[in-house]
C-alpha cells in the first residue's frame, strides 16, 4: 500500500469491466482524491487498467444522472423534469400493476446489460414475483453460446470452464492455445499480461486469430483464421489428433461418449479441406494439433468472438471436444478445470428464479418456440433474444410487450440491428431506464433513474466465472446527490407492489449471497476478496459428475440430438463475399479504454480512444485511396437495406487484404442531441439482426460481406 493520501483508506475491487480487481481507495474530507491496485488481490496483485485508474472522473463526472426523471416531451425530444424517488417509484409501481392486471405479467420485460454482474440475481427474483418469464440480455452474443455447448457436452454451463475461462490458472500451463481471445484487452491483469511472462518462460503459444494482434506476433504458432471459420479448424485439428493417434486414449475410453461417431465424422475434415476453409497452410495445422496434444499440461482460452458468429455453439463443441480428447491434463494444475460450486450463491442462479414459473408461463416467453435452448421452458438460463423481443414490441405477435424496465443496458448502441430496436423502443407504451449517465437508450424512455456506480456502492462484483475467488467491494464514499444502488431500486419497487422480497435492503441481499460462507457483509470491512481451495482431479476421485445423460464428456451430444440439432459439430460457411461487397467484416472490436459502450465521455479513456476505428491492409487500403486517418463508409445490407456507418483508418501491416475490423458500440455523448451520434458510427446499425444460429440465436457480428470507401466521395 502506498502513502496514504487521504483521512481513510478503503480497500474495495474496481466493477468498471468484469474482472473486480483490487483497489485502495483513498478518502480524504469525503471526497475520493486517490485510486491504486491492492498487491494483495489475486485477481490484478496491485496492477490497474485505465478504466480503473479513471474511478475518481467516473464518480465526479459533471453529466452523471443525479435526480430521477420523468420525460416531458416526445419520446426522443430531450424534454425532461426532476422527481423524487417517492413519485418515481408510485408511478412505476402503478404502471406494472395496471399492465399485469390488464394484459398478463408476460406483458411486462424486464432487461439488463452486462451491469457488471451485480443486478442480474436481483432483476430474475423480480420477474419471477412479478410472474413474468419475459428477461432479455444479451446473452446470445456473449458468454451464453459456449455455455450451451458446454451444457451439451459436459453438463453444466459453467463447464464454460472448459475453454472460455478466465482462470489464472492458465499461467500453469506448458502450452497455450488462445482461441480468438485477446487478454490484453478484456482480461489484463493477471491473465493478459502474464501470458507473455509465461511464454519468457517456455511456455508454447498457439494463437488462432485473423489479426496481427500481439499475442499472434508473440506466438509459436499463429493460425491467421479466415473469419467466422473456427469450426472447420477445430474439426480438422480433431481430424490429426484422431489419425495421428496423439488423443489420451484411457481418458476418451473411461470418460467420453461417442468417440467412435465422431472419427468416422471428422474424416470429412481433411487438412486440404480445412485449409481451403480456413486460409491455413496445411502444415501449420497439423504443427499446432500435435503441438497442443503432445505439450502438456495444456490450455484452452478461447473468448466471446465465438459466441458471434452463424455456429456459435457448435463451433464452441467442436473446441471443447478439441480438449477433451487431450483429456489427462483436464482438471490437472495448468489444465483446464472442471467446474466447481462456488460457496457464493451466483447472480446466475437468481436470475434463473424465473425457471419456477409454471411450464404454461415458461412456455409463453418471447422466442420459446424459435430458440428452445436460449428461451424455452426447459433453458437453464430462460431469457428473451433482444431481436425477437423488439419484433415482438413492433408487431403484437405472439403478443404485445407494453413495459420495459431497463437496467445499465444501452440497448440501442449494444444489441445488433440498431434500427430495430431503437424502433420497438419508441413503440413501448411505458419504460424504465437507469443507467450512470443519459444514453440514446435512455433517452427513449418515460423514467430514467439515476445508478450509482463501483466507489458509490457495496456488493459482490466480478465475472460468475471466476472459480475460486469472490471479489467484495466496499462503498468509498455516497452515493452522492440521489443516486440508488440498482439492488436498493429493484428491492424498493418488489416493496412498493407488495411483492413477496425476501430481502429489505441491500445488505441483506448481500448477507443471503454470503450464507454459505458462514459470514455477512459487516464482517468483511477490510476484505475485499474471499477465496476457496481448489482440489485438482476430482473427476478420478469420485467427487465430480459429468451431469449429461451418459454421465460423461459427450462428444455425441444426446442433448441437441433431443432438440432437433446435429449431435456432432459440422463446419457451417460464413456469408460469402461478393464483387459489390468484397471484404469481410469483424465487428465488435474491443479495446482496453472502454467496456462496450460505456466510457466514451470519460476524457482520460476518450484521450486513449478518441474515434472509432476501422483497422485495415495498407496495401488494400492503397488501392481503394485511403490513407491513414481517412474517414471511411463500411457499407453492408441489413434487413433488405444499405446501411452504413462512419469509421477512421488505421493501417495495420499483417492484416489479410480481404478483412476489415471495426470498434464496437460507438456512440458521441459529447452531442448534446438525443440521439447523441448513435447512427453515425455504431457498427451495430450495419449487422443483420435478422441472421442468426438456429441453436441459440447469435448473431453474425464476424464475417459480413461489406464495402469501404473513402467518406468524400460521392456515393448513392
Amino acid at each position: 500500500m502506498g502513502a496514504n493520501f487521504g483521512d481513510k483508506i478503503v480497500r474495495t475491487v474496481c466493477s468498471s469491466c468484469y474482472c473486480g480487481c483490487g483497489v485502495f481507495v483513498h478518502v480524504k474530507d469525503g471526497k475520493v482524491v486517490k485510486i491504486e491496485g491492492d498487491p494483495a488481490h489475486p485477481h490484478n496483485k496491485g496492477e490497474l487498467c485505465c478504466k480503473g485508474l479513471a474511478g475518481i472522473e467516473l464518480l465526479y463526472h459533471p453529466d452523471r444522472l443525479n435526480y430521477p426523471l420523468k420525460r416531458v416531451g416526445k419520446k426522443g425530444e430531450g424534454k425532461w423534469q426532476g422527481i423524487s424517488w417517492d413519485e418515481a417509484l408510485n408511478t412505476i409501481a402503478h404502471k406494472l400493476e395496471e399492465y399485469k392486471e390488464k394484459d398478463g405479467a408476460e406483458s411486462i420485460c424486464i432487461s439488463s446489460g452486462a451491469a457488471y454482474y451485480g443486478t442480474h440475481g436481483i432483476i430474475g427474483y423480480l420477474a419471477f414475483l412479478l410472474g413474468t418469464p419475459n428477461i432479455s440480455v444479451p446473452g446470445n452474443i456473449c458468454f451464453l453460446p459456449a455455455a450451451t455447448a458446454a451444457r451439451a457436452t459436459i453438463g453444466y454451463e459453467k463447464a464454460i470452464f472448459a475453454t472460455e475461462l478466465v482462470s489464472d490458472e492458465i499461467l500453469n500451463s506448458n502450452c497455450i492455445l488462445l482461441w480468438a481471445a485477446n487478454p490484453r484487452n478484456s482480461l489484463p491483469y493477471p491473465i493478459g499480461e502474464g501470458i507473455f511472462e509465461s511464454k519468457d518462460r517456455g511456455t508454447k503459444l498457439i494463437v488462432v486469430d485473423p489479426r496481427p494482434t500481439d499475442y499472434a506476433k508473440a506466438a509459436d504458432i499463429w493460425l491467421q483464421i479466415r473469419p467466422a471459420t473456427d469450426d472447420a479448424l477445430a474439426l480438422g485439428m480433431i481430424n490429426v489428433i484422431i489419425n495421428e493417434k496423439l488423443f489420451d486414449k484411457k481418458f476418451v475410453a473411461d470418460w467420453t461418449y461417442g468417440f467412435d461417431e465422431l472419427k468416422k465424422h471428422v474424416k470429412q475434415y481433411t487438412t486440404e479441406k480445412v485449409s481451403k476453409i480456413t486460409w491455413i497452410p496445411e502444415n501449420k495445422i497439423v504443427e499446432a494439433a500435435r503441438m497442443f496434444a503432445r505439450t502438456r499440461p495444456s490450455f484452452i482460452c478461447q473468448r466471446v468472438p465465438i459466441d458471434q458468429n452463424l455456429n456459435a455453439v457448435q463451433t464452441s463443441r467442436a473446441i471443447i471436444i478439441l480438449r477433451s480428447l487431450c483429456g489427462d491434463d483436464f482438471d490437472k494444475k495448468g489444465g483446464n478445470p472442471l467446474p466447481e460450486e462456488k460457496k457464493l450463491i451466483s447472480e446466475f442462479v437468481l436470475f434463473a428464479k424465473t425457471g419456477q414459473l409454471p411450464q404454461e408461463i415458461k412456455a409463453r416467453r418471447i422466442g420459446a418456440e424459435e430458440l428452445p435452448l436460449c428461451s424455452g421452458p426447459d433453458s437453464t438460463m430462460g431469457f428473451c433474444h433482444p431481436t425477437l423481443l423488439a419484433k415482438a414490441i413492433l408487431s403484437s405477435k405472439p403478443y404485445r410487450i407494453k413495459a420495459h424496465i431497463i437496467n445499465a443496458h444501452n440497448a440501442i448502441c449494444s444489441d445488433p440491428g440498431t434500427r430495430i430496436i431503437e424502433e420497438g423502443l419508441r413503440k413501448l407504451e411505458f419504460s424504465v431506464s437507469m443507467d450512470l449517465f443519459m444514453t440514446p437508450t435512455t433517452e427513449l424512455c418515460d423514467i430514467v433513474l439515476p445508478a450509482a456506480c463501483w466507489l458509490e456502492r457495496d456488493g459482490i462484483w466480478g465475472h460468475p466465472a471466476y472459480p475460486y475467488v469472490t471479489p467484495i467491494s466496499h462503498k468509498a464514499v455516497g452515493p452522492l446527490y440521489e443516486r440508488w444502488d440498482d439492488v436498493k431500486f429493484f428491492i424498493e419497487l418488489a416493496k412498493k407492489m407488495k411483492l413477496d422480497i425476501p430481502w429489505l435492503t441491500v445488505e441483506e441481499y448481500i448477507n443471503f449471497r454470503l450464507k454459505n460462507y458462514g459470514t455477512i457483509f459487516k464482517e468483511l470491512e477490510k476484505i475485499n476478496f474471499l477465496t476457496m481451495p481448489h482440489e485438482y482431479e476430482r473427476h478420478l476421485k469420485g467427487k465430480f459428475e459429468f451431469k449429461t445423460p451418459s454421465k460423461k464428456i459427450e462428444l455425441y451430444s444426446t442433448l441437441l440430438e433431443k432438440y432437433g440439432y446435429d449431435p456432432l459439430p459440422k463446419h457451417k460457411a460464413p456469408p460469402e463475399i461478393t464483387p459489390q461487397y468484397p471484404l469481410i467484416l469483424i465487428g465488435g472490436k474491443r479495446k482496453i479504454e472502454y467496456i462496450h459502450s460505456a466510457g466514451r465521455q470519460i476524457k482520460s479513456l476518450r484521450a486513449l480512444g478518441p474515434d472509432p476505428i476501422i483497422e485495415m491492409n495498407p496495401k488494400k487500403a492503397e488501392e481503394m485511396n485511403i490513407a491513414e486517418g481517412d474517414w471511411v463508409w463500411v457499407e453492408t445490407v441489413n434487413y433488405g437495406e444499405k446501411e452504413r456507418a462512419k469509421f477512421r483508418a488505421k493501417l495495420v501491416e499483417g492484416f489479410f487484404p480481404q478483412v476489415v475490423a471495426v470498434d464496437s458500440q460507438w456512440w458521441f455523448p459529447e452531442r448534446k442531441d438525443p440521439g447523441h451520434g448513435v447512427f453515425e458510427s455504431n457498427i451495430n446499425i450495419v449487422i443483420p439482426g435478422d441472421e442468426y444460429d438456429p441453436v441459440y440465436g447469435s448473431t453474425n457480428i464476424r464475417s459480413i460481406p461489406c464495402r469501404v470507401y473513402r467518406a468524400d466521395t460521392l456515393e448513392e
